[in-house]
C-alpha cells in the first residue's frame, strides 16, 4: 500500500504539476510571508554589485502556500518546508511551483515551525516547534510515502529557536536562540543544547540561517532595530554577529542555501606588488557534496604581464599545463571538503596597474551548475575578481634623515614583498636599527630594477653638566650648584629634583642653591624644543658634626678671664632647646632656656640669685636640636673657683 501511495505522489509531482528541480550553486533562496497572507514568496537572495545592498531575485512573488521552517535537499535538488500554522508539509522547485503533501503522519499541529532544515543527506526535513507542551526536535522522513515523523526531547527548554542550518562539512545543526539572544549548537540525536556562546543583544531574531559552501554561517533578520531586513555573518566559535548588509523589509520571513557543490575563492598574496616580483596565487576549493567527484578542471587565463612559473601545491592531481599568463589543469580528483592549490607567478618589467581576472571549474555534474566562476573572498560582492595592484618599485617612503636625542637609534622599515635588500655595512635585512649618527646607504633591488636611497641619522646638540661630581659640605651649610648645558637654541627647560633631601628653592632655574640635610643625590634634567631630555647629577655629602665643647671650670669673678660656663659646637645646623645647672644637693641655680652654641652670652656667670657661687661642683644638663631633626641631651658637670 505505502509503495502505491508512494508512486502516486511521484506521479503528482512530476506529471501533474511538472516541478523543475533547482542546480545547486551555492545559492541562498528566502521565503517571506506577508502578515496575514496565505502565500509566500520565494527568492533568490543576490548581492549588488558595489556589495552594499542585498536584493531578491523573484522565483516566484505568490506560490500558493505559505512556507517556512524550509530546507534545501540535495538528493533532489528540491526545497522542503512547512507552513508553520497548520503543520502542512510543502515541496517547491525553481519554477516556483509548489506541492502540498499534506500532514507528516503523526506530527504535533500545535507548535509554531519557524525552525528547520533538511539534514545534509537528504533523509530527513528537522524542525523544532516554537511553543506547544513539549519541547522536542521532529524529524520528517522525507523517503517515507507517509512522510512519517519521529521525535527527540530538548534537553533544554528555556531555549527559543527560530531557525537552524547545517554545517555542510561537520554536520553540526546550529540555531538562533530567540529568548536569550544567541547561537547555539543543538545534537538532533540527543536534544542537548550547546549554549556556550556570546550573547549578542543587537540582534532580536535572526529567522534565516544558512551556510555557504565554504562553511560560513550567516543570517537575515534584525540587527539593531527591530526591523527584518539585515544580513549578518556568524562566528561559529564565539557566536558573534556582524552587520554585512541590507535587504529589504520582511515580517515572517525563512531561508535555505545548497552548499552542497563545488566552488572556488582566488586569493592573491601580496595583493600590492611590483614589476619583477612573484606573487602566489591561491585556488581554494571546496567540494561540499558530500562525494569526491573527478573529471574537474581548472583554467585561468591570467592578465598580461603575469606569467605562471610553477605549481607550488597542488593536492588535486590532474594534467598540468603553464604556457605564460594561461594555468590549466585538467582531470583533478576532488574529495569532499576544502583544499588549496598554490601557483607561483611573475609580473613581467612592464607590468604596471590594477590585474583583476577570474579563473573557472568545469566538468561539475549537472545538477551541480557544470561550472563555477572563482569568487574573491575579501569582498562581500559574488563571483567577483581578484584583484592585483602592481606600482612602480619606490622606496621614497623612507625618511632620509632623521634628527634624533642624543644615544638613540632609528628603527627603519624598509619591506616590500619580493625584493632584496643591501645596506652599506653589509646588512641584508628589510628592516634594522641605526645608530646616531651616521649616514646609511640602502638598495632595493627587483629582478629588473633598484632603487638606492641614502639615510643620514643625527642627533640634537644637547649636553647638560654640573661642574663637580661630589660635594662635601657641613650640616647646616648652604651650597650653590652650577651647571653647564649646549644646545642650539635657548628654548630649553630645567627641572631639579631629590629624594633624601629639601627640594631647591627654584627646582626649574639653571642654577640652584640647596641646604641639604642628608647624602644624597641633586638631579637635574633638561628638555629642549624637540623633547630631548639630557640628565646629569651631583653627590653632597653632609658631614654631621654633633661634638659639643665645654670648659669644666670657672672662676665667675668677673676678671674677664675664664668668667662664664656656656657650649660650643655647629651652630649653624643646630639650636639650644635648654641649658640648666645644679648644686650639689640638686637644687636649680641656672634655667637659661632657649640658647645659642658658641655664645658665651647665653651661658652661666657663676652666680646664685645675683649672689657669687659657693666654690664647688655643679652638675649641668642641655638639649640640642640639629636641622635634619635629630636631637641629643649632654650633661657634665663645672667646678667653680674663685
Amino acid at each position: 500500500m505505502k509503495s502505491q501511495i508512494f508512486i502516486i505522489l511521484l506521479l503528482w509531482s512530476y506529471g501533474v504539476y511538472g516541478q523543475q528541480p533547482f542546480t545547486c550553486k551555492g545559492q541562498y533562496y528566502l521565503s517571506l510571508t506577508k502578515g496575514g497572507s496565505n502565500s509566500s514568496g520565494l527568492y533568490e537572495v543576490k548581492i549588488s554589485t558595489d556589495g552594499q545592498q542585498v536584493y531578491l531575485d523573484t522565483i516566484s512573488s505568490s506560490i500558493g502556500l505559505v512556507l517556512n521552517a524550509m530546507g534545501y535537499r540535495i538528493t533532489d535538488n528540491f526545497i522542503y518546508g512547512m507552513d508553520p500554522n497548520s503543520a502542512r508539509l510543502r515541496k517547491i522547485g525553481s519554477d516556483g511551483l509548489a506541492l502540498d503533501l499534506g500532514l507528516p503522519k503523526d506530527i504535533p499541529p500545535a507548535p509554531l515551525y519557524y525552525a528547520g532544515d533538511v539534514t545534509p543527506d537528504g533523509r530527513y526535513l528537522l524542525l523544532i516547534g516554537l511553543g506547544g507542551t513539549t519541547a522536542q526536535i521532529i524529524k520528517v522522513d522525507l523517503e517515507d510515502p507517509l512522510f512519517q515523523c519521529t521525535f527527540v526531547p530538548m534537553q533544554d527548554n528555556t531555549v527559543g529557536i527560530v531557525d537552524i542550518a547545517f554545517d555542510p562539512f561537520t554536520g553540526i545543526m546550529y540555531g538562533h536562540d530567540l529568548r536569550n539572544k544567541r547561537i547555539v549548537i543543538v545534537n538532533p540525536e540527543t536534544g542537548a543544547v550547546n549554549t556556550n556562546f556570546l550573547r549578542q543583544p543587537q540582534v532580536d531574531q535572526l529567522g534565516a540561517l544558512f551556510f555557504d559552501s565554504f562553511g560560513n554561517l550567516y543570517g537575515y533578520g534584525t540587527y539593531g532595530n527591530f526591523d527584518q531586513d539585515k544580513f549578518v555573518s556568524i562566528n561559529k566559535t564565539t557566536g558573534e554577529i556582524s552587520l554585512l548588509a541590507q535587504g529589504p523589509l520582511s515580517s515572517g520571513q525563512d531561508g535555505c542555501a545548497c552548499p552542497y557543490t563545488l566552488e572556488m575563492q582566488k586569493v592573491v598574496e601580496p595583493e600590492v606588488a611590483h614589476p619583477c616580483t612573484e606573487v602566489i596565487y591561491s585556488f581554494i576549493v571546496s567540494n561540499g557534496s558530500g562525494t569526491t567527484r573527478s573529471g574537474i578542471h581548472l583554467h585561468d587565463t591570467m592578465p598580461t604581464d603575469l606569467i605562471a612559473k610553477k605549481i607550488i601545491y597542488n593536492p588535486f592531481g590532474g594534467i598540468v599545463e603553464l604556457n605564460g599568463h594561461l594555468i590549466s589543469i585538467e582531470n583533478m580528483t576532488i574529495p569532499a571538503g576544502i583544499d588549496t592549490i598554490k601557483v607561483l607567478v611573475e609580473i613581467g618589467e612592464n607590468g604596471l596597474g590594477l590585474y583583476r581576472n577570474q579563473a573557472i571549474l568545469s566538468g561539475l555534474p549537472p545538477a551541480l551548475g557544470s561550472f563555477a566562476f572563482s569568487d574573491n573572498p575579501a569582498t562581500f560582492i559574488e563571483k567577483d575578481s581578484t584583484d592585483l595592484l602592481v606600482k612602480p618599485l619606490d622606496i621614497s617612503f623612507l625618511t632620509d634623515y632623521y634628527k634624533t636625542c642624543p644615544g638613540d637609534s632609528v628603527y627603519v622599515d624598509a619591506s616590500l614583498h619580493g625584493l632584496t635588500y643591501l645596506w652599506s655595512d653589509g646588512d641584508t635585512r628589510a628592516s634594522k636599527w641605526l645608530p646616531s649618527p651616521g649616514s646609511y646607504i640602502l638598495n632595493a633591488s627587483s629582478l629588473c630594477d633598484r632603487k638606492q636611497v641614502t639615510i643620514k641619522v643625527d642627533n640634537s646638540l644637547l649636553t647638560v653638566n654640573i661642574k663637580e661630581d661630589t660635594i662635601f659640605i657641613d650640616l647646616g651649610n648652604v651650597v650653590d650648584i652650577t651647571a653647564d648645558f649646549e644646545n642650539v637654541d635657548n628654548d630649553i627647560n630645567f627641572l631639579w629634583y631629590t629624594f633624601a633631601n629639601p627640594k631647591p628653592e627654584c627646582p626649574t632655574c639653571q642654577n640652584v642653591r640647596v641646604q641639604p640635610l642628608n647624602d644624597g643625590y641633586f638631579l637635574i634634567s633638561m628638555t629642549n624644543a624637540a623633547g630631548c631630555i639630557v640628565r646629569d647629577s651631583v653627590f653632597i655629602r653632609v658631614k654631621k658634626d654633633r661634638a659639643v665643647y665645654f670648659p669644666n671650670i670657672i672662676s665667675g669673678n668677673g676678671d674677664g678671664i675664664n668668667d662664664k660656663f656656656f657650649l660650643s659646637g655647629n651652630e649653624t645646623g643646630s639650636d639650644g632647646l635648654f641649658m640648666r645647672v645644679y648644686d650639689r644637693w640638686g637644687n636649680l641655680v641656672f634655667d637659661g632656656g632657649a640658647f645659642e652654641l658658641n655664645d658665651e652670652a647665653y651661658g652661666w656667670d657663676g652666680s646664685v640669685n645675683g649672689q657669687l657661687a659657693v666654690n664647688g661642683v655643679y652638675t649641668w644638663y642641655a638639649g640640642i636640636r640639629y636641622i635634619d631633626g635629630f636631637e641629643q641631651t649632654v650633661k657634665g658637670d663645672v667646678t667653680v673657683i674663685r
